[in-house]
């Protein structure tokens, strides 16, 4: 969320890689596990995904507003239980959400990357936002297993990174070479995220709109059942 909402300052990978060498080393860790169940498990637990998600969102929104009142993490807190609320019963448009983020900040970043005006990429950002949300109402499945690859990749490509830069003898150079070639990052992550989509083909076929939610099947079967009825 912070390079969807400071896209004038794009690429801010270097920033965020030097906040993660600083963590506790517990965080990166974290990253990178976390990010492997991602790719790994993303389309069978989309909901709990989807639902951290939002959490998340709502934490950082409610803190960013609270702030301003200086209240912020009450802020947090009282976002954090409303997006969590909102997401289980708008399961669907949650989705389209969560893929739409990831489609902006994959738009923004291919924008800053061929090197247009950084002050406008929110024009990217925008593209990838529309078609990543409107593609989950046609390929739900697609959009689910593409936003969580995406997603876990990232996290495992920084976390890793990261405990490269501390831990291994040659964290120098590692270091030196993500700040001077800024469309390594990018590469590595879309590489990872490709392995990714290929594992839950394999396992749950990429193409399609099956697993979406849906709220018409009780009406649907009465529909059916009432047909019947009259046919006999």
């Amino acid at each position: 969320m912070s390079w969807i909402l400071a896209a004038q300052s794009l690429p801010q990978q270097t920033r965020l890689l030097e906040a993660l060498t600083g963590a506790e080393v517990f965080f990166p860790v974290a990253l990178c596990v976390i990010g492997s169940l991602l790719m790994i498990f993303g389309f069978k637990a989309y909901r709990w995904i989807v639902l951290v998600n939002f959490v998340a969102l709502g934490y950082f929104l409610g803190n960013l507003l609270g702030q301003r009142g200086q209240i912020g993490i009450v802020g947090a807190i009282a976002g954090a239980v409303l997006m969590g609320c909102l997401a289980l019963p708008l399961m669907k448009y949650a989705v389209a959400l969560c893929g739409g983020l990831v489609g902006a900040v994959i738009g923004m970043v291919i924008w800053a990357y061929c090197e247009q005006p950084l002050d406008m990429a929110w024009a990217g950002g925008l593209v990838g936002l529309a078609v990543l949300g409107m593609l989950s109402f046609i390929w739900f499945k697609t959009t689910v297993i593409l936003f969580t690859c995406v997603e876990g990749a990232a996290m495992l490509v920084f976390g890793a990174s990261a405990l490269l830069i501390r831990f291994t003898p040659w964290s120098t150079q590692v270091d030196w070479s993500l700040a001077h070639r800024p469309v390594l990052l990018p590469l590595l992550v879309t590489c990872t995220a490709i392995l990714g989509l290929f594992w839950q083909h394999q396992r749950h076929g990429l193409i399609g709109n099956d697993g979406a939610p849906s709220g018409s099947s009780r009406g649907g079967g009465s529909a059916k059942a009432s047909t019947s009825e009259s046919k006999k």
